[in-house]
């Protein structure tokens, strides 16, 4: 029996998985870590792996070296070590690369985090600036049409408009921009489009809620 043999006798692909960060649920199914997926598409049970989304499949040292991008070998070495399996190999990995390994995964968990934290503010924001756009329409919707009198424009109202092409153009970038244009929203006007967002939902109930009260 050959290491690689041993290492699938004495370990399973799922217990390997979570090991290295993955969350399996109680079906067997995972986010794949292999492509961008956000809802669980890889199935994992004790031998086998395979991502329905992308295709990536095999077993324990398959999916070792897939995620550390190692030779087979040295994965077989990395899961004996970090396992502490008792499979005499004929290299004997250092305190140096252990720690280099403990550090890559630590890196990759990292931003795997960084990814779905930026992943739910952009569906959370694109939500709100969808209600803002709804709401600016609205409110010059009741303005411009309604009899002169029956509407009452608001300093609200001017700052709406005001604020509605710069909340096109977040829109734009992201539902239609590249990823790099997306982050960079993220990381240098994060806090101003949420601050304008809570501003305009503001601005927005106190002219429609008082409009419709004086309407009716």
């Amino acid at each position: 029996m050959n290491i690689f043999h041993e290492i699938k006798s004495m370990i399973s692909v799922r217990q390997v998985a979570e090991s290295y960060g993955l969350k399996v649920n109680r079906n067997g199914m995972a986010c794949c870590p292999f492509h961008n997926d956000k809802y669980p598409s890889m199935k994992i049970d004790s031998s086998h792996y395979y991502c329905f989304g992308c295709g990536a499949h095999g077993d324990a040292v398959g999916y070792v070296a897939e995620m550390f991008s190692l030779a087979q070998y040295d994965t077989a070495c990395k899961i004996i070590q970090d396992f502490n399996l008792p499979i005499e190999t004929e290299h004997k990995i250092s305190d140096d690369e252990k720690n280099a390994y403990r550090k890559l995964v630590e890196q990759k968990q990292y931003a795997e985090t960084v990814k779905k934290r930026f992943e739910r503010w952009a569906d959370e924001t694109i939500d709100q600036l969808k209600e803002c756009k709804h709401l600016i329409e609205e409110a010059k919707d009741l303005i411009f049409t309604k009899e002169p009198g029956t509407a009452v424009i608001s300093n609200g109202f001017a700052y709406m408009l005001h604020q509605q092409e710069k909340i096109e153009y977040w829109l734009d970038i992201l539902c239609m921009g590249d990823e790099a244009d997306k982050r960079q929203l993220f990381l240098m006007d994060g806090k101003e489009v949420k601050r304008i967002a809570a501003n305009i939902k503001r601005a927005g109930d106190e002219i429609l809620g008082r409009n419709r009260k004086r309407v009716g």
